[in-house]
């Protein structure tokens, strides 16, 4: 039987972060985007049966133009061009960037940083990006129901990996994941104080959500603090149709100072 820690949060509202040792072992399997059921789960939208439904054929001459119409129709009937359904769609390619981040930029957080490459690692440098993702989609006009699901898909892939642990009872797992949703609501309040104010509350931000584990000096502070403000700035290239689509990505964090 794992003996669990709960996830203790401070007096800024953020988490003083220890997990059970099985979730401290590195994860090596990636995320299958399969939508899991879970009780903790963020409020979605309205998920219509036409967002399982397969996508309309490409134009190929084997259809005819009477075919493909009843079908273009058909689709848009079922709500499949709908903006909650295409807002879901595109939420998993959105959130997969997302959570490719730690794999892509290992030498930096675990080589340079000298984070554990552990379970809450792999989460908080996901929130991290997922964060950064939600502040260019508050811009978007269907923003909140892309941030939404985006969010969704965070915890759903989180109950994946928990499960990958060995870890299988359901109210273990929902136990986790409350303390996963509460520490990423103080994570998002610290960094959008940090965005808005100054680099040293920026910074103070990331020392307890990202370094609160590790004894890392300021200066990957500083690394981080300043990837930070350029994603910021670069995410606004992507503009809205690119969104719908789930086009978006991360550049690559650096040890050095430009």
């Amino acid at each position: 039987m794992i003996s669990r820690q709960l996830l203790k949060p401070n007096v800024k509202g953020t988490l003083t972060q220890t997990l059970v040792p099985s979730l401290t072992r590195p994860l090596t399997k990636t995320f299958s985007p399969a939508i899991l059921t879970h009780g903790v789960r963020f409020t979605s939208s309205k998920e219509t049966t036409a967002a399982a439904a397969t996508t309309p054929p490409s134009n190929d001459t084997k259809y005819s133009e009477t075919t493909k119409k009843l079908v273009y129709g058909m689709a848009r009937m079922l709500g499949y061009y709908s903006s909650g359904s295409t807002a879901i769609r595109a939420s998993h390619q959105l959130y997969n960037v997302c959570a490719q981040q730690m794999d892509l930029n290992k030498d930096f957080y675990v080589n340079k940083c000298n984070l554990p490459d552990t379970f809450q690692s792999w989460f908080s440098v996901t929130q991290l990006h997922v964060w950064m993702l939600m502040v260019h989609l508050r811009a978007h006009d269907q923003g909140k129901l892309y941030i939404q699901e985006v969010v969704n898909r965070l915890f759903e892939d989180s109950e994946a990996r928990i499960r990958q642990h060995g870890i299988s009872q359901q109210r273990m797992i929902d136990s986790y994941i409350k303390d996963l949703v509460a520490q990423f609501h103080g994570g998002v309040v610290a960094y959008d104080e940090g965005m808005c104010k100054d680099d040293p509350v920026l910074a103070a931000a990331l020392w307890r959500n990202l370094f609160a584990p590790t004894s890392n000096n300021a200066t990957d502070l500083a690394y981080v603090v300043q990837f930070i403000r350029q994603e910021l700035k670069a995410l606004e290239s992507f503009d809205g149709d690119k969104l719908t689509s789930g086009v978006i990505e991360f550049g690559q964090p650096h040890a050095s100072f430009d």
